[in-house]
């Protein structure tokens, strides 16, 4: 089994890289996603987040974690960051790689891993192969903008307290610059998983 681990920061494009490869017949483990089950209500992720960050992170009608909140803290306090990354890494690290597993047991030949946070555990101790996904800050604010509803200063913020775009291609076997089409990412998605991880 070949893992490909494609990261990138908010905007770049980098789900849109994992769906593609997703409609061709990889496996895809969306680290965002497992975030999300793992900060359900009443799991040891979410009793912990609380007990750090206290019930003003929780939403009084659901009971469950109000992410913009969260978010308006975690982006806008590197300590904070810090203290959220922790909780939730070890969790995610530890069910990524629960999931490569069975996989493996399935004789799945290839498994994408889109992560938005490059990290040693459940990221590169993991990958055979690591991507990173850039586009110009214009473009990553625009996309930002248009899908959640943002204002430019808030996707300003969210993108300056991430990685840059040269600091994620440097950590990278392969960039994918996602500036144009569609149909331009897709012919370049497949050239180069063809050339880096193997034929679909």
């Amino acid at each position: 089994m070949r893992v490909l681990g494609i990261t990138g920061g908010t905007g770049t494009g980098k789900s849109m890289v994992s769906s593609i490869l997703k409609k061709k017949g990889c496996e895809v483990i969306d680290a965002d996603a497992i975030t999300k089950d793992l900060q359900r209500k009443g799991c040891p992720v979410f009793n912990k987040i609380v007990e750090c960050f206290g019930d003003g992170v929780v939403d009084g009608e659901s009971g469950e974690l109000d992410r913009k909140k969260l978010a308006k803290i975690v982006f806008g306090d590197d300590e904070a960051r810090l203290k959220i990354n922790a909780i939730v890494h070890t969790a995610v690290a530890a069910e990524i790689k629960r999931r490569l597993k069975l996989l493996e047991k399935r004789g799945v030949p290839y498994v994408v891993l889109d992560v938005p946070v490059p990290v040693e555990n459940g990221f590169f101790d993991v990958s055979d192969v690591v991507w990173a996904v850039c586009a110009n800050d214009d473009i990553r604010i625009e996309r930002i903008m248009d899908r959640s509803g943002m204002t430019q200063e808030e996707a300003e913020a969210r993108i300056g307290a991430q990685l840059s775009n040269r600091e994620y291609a440097e950590l990278a076997d392969v960039v994918i610059d996602n500036e144009g089409t569609a149909e331009e990412l897709e012919k370049l998605v497949m050239y180069e998983f063809e050339r880096t991880v193997g034929k679909l």
